[in-house]
């Protein structure tokens, strides 16, 4: 028979330091290997979390028409004193504190959406964790969809808009237009958001307001169909502005020859 081996003494089945090293080394690179994966898990969810939101912006949009002999809501900014009511009101960057009133979004008194949609939490890209100083701290912006400037605009009267471009003031308005084409809302990069209406103008190659890239340097999209896209830039300084953080002093950037631009400008209103 074969003899049992003893154990000696300090033979417990320790590590050595050396077998610990390379277990802690075999743990960084599973890692290193996972962690992107599942950082891009959790950026997906955050994006069909965004496109749920456009669908449900873009039900409320064609509700609203229905209840108002096909109009679309006005669209614009405004300050919340002014008595003006769109879509849901935004104003400037001169008005921080608008950027984080939820009134501005639920409250009937302000927007036109609010007898609709009674959840703010649609306003909010799950990616977008932009904020804003105010008196107090920094507070987590509330909205980070805009509607297209061509449906609509009301208010102020003086705009951004090209007059030799349609303006889409009823639903069918755009049906000739190929509504599978236009759009309608869109997720805004973070510094850039704050009218009610997403500006893009149609002449000089210039960016007004710039398209969120938050999602793996795509953006969602709904269009006047009702359907719901993700759209990939594809300019490196379309996403290197709308993923900046620094402080914006101006929306006015000329870009001659940026496909992006010239993809909103198609997807944005039709020549006259």
């Amino acid at each position: 028979m074969g003899r049992i081996q003893r154990r000696q003494p300090g033979d417990g089945g320790a590590f050595t330091l050396i077998e610990l090293l390379v277990v802690i080394a075999i743990i960084a690179i599973l890692a290193s290997l996972l962690l992107p994966g599942l950082s891009a898990a959790q950026e997906k969810a955050r994006k069909i979390q965004c496109v749920n939101n456009q669908r449900q912006l873009a039900l409320t949009l064609q509700l609203y028409a229905g209840d108002n002999t096909d109009q679309f809501p006005a669209n614009g900014y405004a300050s919340p004193l002014s008595g003006i009511k769109f879509w849901v009101l935004g104003d400037g960057h001169w008005n921080p504190p608008s950027f984080t009133n939820l009134d501005l979004l639920i409250d009937p008194r302000y927007a036109l959406f609010a007898g609709y949609m009674k959840t703010p939490a649609i306003y909010k890209c799950p990616s977008d964790r932009s904020t804003v100083v105010l008196e107090g701290g920094r507070f987590p912006k509330v909205r980070s969809y805009a509607l297209n400037s061509y449906i609509d605009w009301e208010w102020p009267l003086l705009n951004n808009n090209n007059p030799d471009y349609q303006s889409f003031v009823k639903q069918s308005d755009i049906s000739a237009a190929s509504p599978s084409q236009i759009f309608t809302f869109l997720d805004v990069a973070p510094r850039f958001i704050c009218h009610a209406g997403f500006v893009v103008t149609e002449e000089n190659s210039l960016y007004y307001h710039m398209p969120s890239a938050q999602h793996q340097n795509a953006g969602v999209i709904t269009f006047a169909d009702g359907h719901v896209e993700g759209h990939r830039w594809v300019e490196t300084e379309t996403i290197l502005e709308a993923k900046s953080s620094e402080w914006l002093s101006n929306h006015f950037f000329f870009r001659p020859g940026n496909r992006d631009l010239k993809w909103l400008q198609d997807h944005a209103t039709v020549r006259k």
